[in-house]
């Protein structure tokens, strides 16, 4: 299977070509409660991660909310 080359946070990242946001979330371990995921500065709403396929050059930025007081 061939691969793509994406960003995440900064670092660069090889995943399988046809990923989508959730495999590459899952593969990864990333955290997905509480967090918010942008591809190229565009929020992708969790509803969708499951559909948004992940291009070569693509940058995902992942926010973490944090609770406190």
């Amino acid at each position: 299977m061939s691969s793509i080359e994406i960003e995440i946070n900064g670092a660069s990242q090889k995943i399988a070509s046809g990923s989508t946001l959730i495999d590459v979330i899952k593969v990864l371990s990333l955290p997905e409660q509480g967090c918010v995921f942008s591809i190229n500065n565009t929020i992708v709403a969790k509803s969708k991660w499951t559909t948004t396929s992940l291009k070569s050059g693509d940058s995902i930025s992942l926010f973490q909310a944090f609770a406190g007081g």
